[in-house]
């Protein structure tokens, strides 16, 4: 059964015990974070873990994507050529070098 809150191991006890620490992150489900001088550096996940964090990332992404073309939509972006963006951005550039007075 997976633990709620990951166990902290030190380094030092990592590099002692890394066929246990191995099992216990593969056969035992366990997450286990890795402390170094007392700070907390890395953690280790089972690969199913792993997976379900690269999935996790994929999804937030395709997300974030779908808002961005909702937001482009709603404000008319999407309807805009290559050539109007090149021109948007180069206004702008030329707005930000105009001196300040």
């Amino acid at each position: 059964m997976r633990q709620e809150q990951p166990q902290e191991i030190s380094a030092s006890d990592v590099r002692g015990q890394l066929s246990e620490v191995i099992s216990r992150v593969a056969f035992g489900g366990e997450r286990l974070i890795i402390s170094r001088n007392g700070n907390v550096r890395v953690a280790i996940v089972s690969i199913a873990d792993l997976d379900r964090l690269k999935e996790l990332d994929r999804e937030q992404a395709t997300r974030a994507v779908a808002d961005l073309r909702a937001a482009a939509a709603k404000s008319g972006a999407a309807q805009l050529s290559e050539h109007d963006i090149a021109k948007e951005i180069a206004a702008s550039r030329a707005k930000r070098r105009r001196p300040r007075r």
